[in-house]
């Protein structure tokens, strides 16, 4: 690595490489690799100019990787493109696109010269040799079936990473008939007929060694078809080399903006992740997500320690539902859950309705934390009661079916209920009283700090959990759900999550007074309920006066 100087910024909880000029671009090969925030990104699921990822993507596998960046900006130095200027894209970088790309569109439909009909005929009388169409004119449909199959097939036939050199293990076997995932049966049996029998006969099963036989067969075919002459290839050349200049100058910086550091999510600007906004539950989320599919990216996104919502989207005309996740970071949670509906504005500016799916739960306030114990223990109470009252109208009720004797039953029931009612708001008052009784004796200072230690007992257990689990949210975690290779943590503070969910009508300095109005208004409840039952007890205990006659001496 060199000696440039970096900079850095305190972002999401780690420094961050900060990207301010184009030396700093430059010069980024050497950046240790350890510090850029993402290392690979799947081109499908973001927000950003497609053909540009598409030229960035040298190897054709759907993902940019970290030697694929460094090599879009060598190619930039190789063009002597002046790295500041994707700091400021002009208007003018914009038209001379245009200008390009109508250009090579002309092109393709201009008539073909006589070097190129030449060049044409001589590639098709290539395309007929016995090396190239070894099928006949089947080659073509097998080459298409072994395209088809051809990057999980590989899957099943790479080596672990942790494979010793030397290994007993059994070379894999991949069965070609039955025993194949359902979602690719199909396609494995269109292969086998097409491919492996024309290549290796007929057989059940394929080795690692016949696989990559089958490669070689189409290898003089795929060669031949990928050299297919291109109609003014000179000129087309150089357009080509145009646009990706061009492209490069006008995208570039973004991705390095969501690659290399998250310099774009973290200013409050939009990621290339992100997908839109969700209005539900008088919220507003910003941190949307593409999901492709539900049920795995659910089992990852668990570890981000954040609420995230899946929710389905459906709008008239735009064909087959989609799925998003939207990840909630402030504000309360209760009314979030699943078949609750919404409403997803895109980043073109189109509404979806949305629909709660599933719910991955995670603490999200301090607040709801500091309350949740008492609303259990409230749940709990009106639960208890419920059953109790329950079970014995449903004594009394079967009671008053027993026959001849159901009257008479049905009222010892009722009197039984009533009289166990009694007894449980008897003993409810006994306990009422006993507290009292202890409290009785307290100063009013007392009380106030034994109230405020029951609280806190009760709720700070709750607090200091969710506490740390808030510090330990990730957004990482959601991106490698969804296929990116994120190198490092995305923490945010809560200030952030404010941002990320923004709430109608709910600030910090409210959700503090209104728990401190609540545990003021609890202490002051007990203590005029102390003073009233101590003043009760003092009246019952007082002796009658005595009367006249009786204060007299004895004679």
């Amino acid at each position: 690595m060199g000696n440039y100087a970096f900079k850095w910024t305190q972002t999401g909880g780690i420094a961050q490489v900060r990207l301010e000029n184009g030396q700093d671009i430059a010069h980024l090969a050497e950046l240790d690799r350890k510090h850029w925030l993402v290392i690979s990104m799947p081109v499908g699921s973001v927000r950003c100019d497609r053909r540009m990822l598409e030229l960035m993507d040298t190897d054709g596998d759907g993902r940019i990787r970290t030697c694929e960046v460094l090599s879009a900006i060598e190619f930039l130095k190789e063009q002597n493109v002046d790295f500041d200027e994707l700091f400021k894209p002009s208007e003018e970088d914009r038209r001379q696109l245009d200008e390009v790309l109508s250009r090579m569109a002309d092109l393709t439909k201009a008539e073909l010269s006589t070097a190129d009909h030449e060049a044409l005929a001589a590639w098709e009388e290539r395309g007929k040799s016995d090396e190239v169409a070894f099928l006949g004119e089947a080659t073509a449909a097998a080459e298409a079936a072994l395209a088809a199959v051809e990057s999980i097939i590989d899957g099943f036939f790479e080596p672990p990473d942790d494979m010793p050199l030397v290994s007993d293990e059994p070379d894999p076997k991949l069965p070609l008939y039955g025993r194949i995932n359902p979602k690719h049966l199909e396609a494995i049996e269109a292969f086998a007929e097409k491919c492996v029998v024309p290549v290796l006969g007929r057989t059940s099963e394929l080795d690692r060694r016949g696989w990559n036989q089958i490669k070689a067969a189409f290898g003089p075919y795929r060669a031949w078809r990928s050299s297919k002459p291109v109609a003014n290839a000179r000129i087309m050349g150089e357009l080509a080399v145009q646009e990706r200049v061009l492209r490069y100058k006008l995208g570039l910086l973004e991705l390095l903006e969501n690659y290399v550091n998250m310099r774009r999510l973290y200013a409050g600007e939009e990621a290339i992740f992100q997908t839109g906004i969700l209005r539900i539950d008088a919220k507003e989320l910003k941190l949307c997500f593409h999901v492709d599919s539900e049920a795995a990216h659910s089992a990852l996104a668990g570890r981000s320690n954040c609420r995230v919502l899946y929710l389905k989207l459906t709008r008239p005309g735009e064909g087959a539902a989609r799925t998003i996740a939207a990840v909630v970071t402030a504000g309360s949670t209760e009314g979030l859950y699943v078949g609750r509906n919404g409403v997803f504005y895109d980043r073109d500016g189109k509404d979806w309705e949305a629909v709660v799916v599933k719910v991955v739960e995670n603490p999200v306030s301090l607040r709801e934390a500091f309350f949740a114990p008492w609303k259990k223990l409230g749940e709990c109470i009106a639960s208890t009661a419920r059953k109790f009252l329950g079970e014995k109208q449903s004594a009394t009720q079967k009671n008053l079916e027993n026959g001849a004797k159901s009257a008479e039953a049905g009222e010892a029931a009722m009197a039984s209920s009533v009289a166990a009612i009694g007894i449980g708001i008897a003993m409810a008052g006994a306990a009422l009283a006993s507290v009292m009784a202890a409290v009785t004796a307290m100063s009013a200072l007392e009380l106030a700090v034994s109230v405020m230690a029951v609280v806190l007992v009760v709720s700070l257990p709750s607090v200091a959990l969710t506490y740390l689990k808030l510090r330990r949210r990730d957004l990482g975690a959601i991106l490698n759900a969804g296929g990116w290779a994120v190198n490092r943590p995305m923490r945010f503070s809560v200030k952030r999550a404010r941002e990320f969910t923004r709430c109608a009508g709910q600030r910090r300095v409210k959700i503090l007074l209104a728990a401190l109005i609540i545990v003021v208004a609890l202490a002051v409840g007990v203590y005029i309920c102390m003073k009233i039952y101590a003043s009760g007890q003092a009246a019952g205990a007082q002796p009658p006066a005595a009367s006249a006659e009786e204060s007299k001496p004895a004679a």
